[in-house]
């Protein structure tokens, strides 16, 4: 996420929100997430607010149509939302390796280009 943070020169939260939609993009995720699906955060530790915003309420409704079933509060943001982020950002580090040009690749994201 560092990376990314500094090649696209954008904050960690906005990297968290714009890789949790990216993710959104591609689809649900495989079945039933446990915590211990996920690598380790390297010390990362986002307030659920300074992560989502005022957007929290839209994250939470794209993920339960997303998956087709309820989820409660907490297992959308420490599970599902997590796991977006995580998938996110593999998605946006491979995505933008292929590019190199921090102007193309939020060109591309803004456009809705893969």
């Amino acid at each position: 996420m560092d990376d990314l943070s500094r090649r696209l020169g954008l904050r960690r939260n906005i990297i968290c929100r714009v890789a949790a939609g990216r993710s959104i993009t591609e689809g649900n995720l495989e079945a039933k997430l446990t915590l211990d699906d996920f690598s380790d955060s390297k010390g990362f530790e986002f307030n659920r607010y300074t992560l989502t915003g005022e957007y929290d309420q839209y994250f939470k409704a794209l993920i339960i149509q997303l998956e087709g079933r309820p989820i409660n509060d907490n297992d959308y943001f420490s599970l599902y939302l997590r796991k977006h982020i995580e998938r996110g950002i593999n998605i946006m580090s491979k995505e933008f390796k292929r590019v190199r040009s921090k102007t193309s690749y939020l060109s591309k994201l803004a456009d809705g280009e893969r």
